[in-house]
């Protein structure tokens, strides 16, 4: 025997059906034109803006100072949704952010399933090593076992070890920007 739906039981099972089709039709696309990096533990993109209450405390407790919020001028759908700066300094996955976070837009879970920020890239007319001079500032920087090398007197990322840190971005003693954290491509 089949249940019949009323009209509030219809539209609301309509609406969900859309609110799905929609997101699996978006999300792959906000995620591809993503170029900012998520603190640790965050979930794709889509979720992060409908789940993340905007409250700032993964911000207010990150010891490094690493998480910004975005504002108002970078549109209104990432206003007070948080960000890194690894330019400013790196993350330490210490994961306090995660231990705060009132939604769980940044979870345990999902940092356990998926542990990369993104990887870092060097920008070769910026770094002094692709420029004959000895430096390997970063590569001593570096925490992560086989992420970064130098191979004939440049530095050379492994984006499958990288974690996206930014510990090398910090200790770089370049001027302008050699290293910078790219979005991890998800295939």
């Amino acid at each position: 025997m089949t249940e019949k739906l009323n009209r509030r039981q219809y539209l609301a099972l309509n609406w969900e059906s859309t609110v799905g089709f929609l997101g699996n039709f978006f999300a792959p696309q906000m995620e591809m034109e993503r170029d900012f990096i998520r603190p640790p533990g965050a979930c794709g993109e889509l979720e992060i803006l409908t789940s993340c209450t905007r409250c700032g405390k993964c911000r207010e407790v990150c010891p490094e100072q690493t998480i910004a919020l975005f504002t108002l001028n970078d549109g209104a759908k990432l206003v007070n949704t948080p960000f890194l700066n690894l330019n400013q300094s790196s993350c330490t996955f210490c994961l306090k952010c995660v231990d705060v976070c009132p939604a769980d837009a940044l979870s345990q879970t999902f940092f356990q399933k998926e542990p990369q920020l993104g990887y870092v890239k060097v920008e070769p007319a910026s770094c002094l090593a692709n420029k004959n001079v000895m430096c390997d500032y970063c590569v001593r920087a570096c925490p992560v076992d086989g992420a970064m090398r130098i191979w004939n007197g440049v530095p050379i990322i492994s984006k499958e070890n990288c974690t996206g840190c930014g510990q090398c971005i910090s200790s770089c003693i370049a001027d302008g920007t050699p290293l910078t954290v790219k979005v991890k491509e998800y295939a």
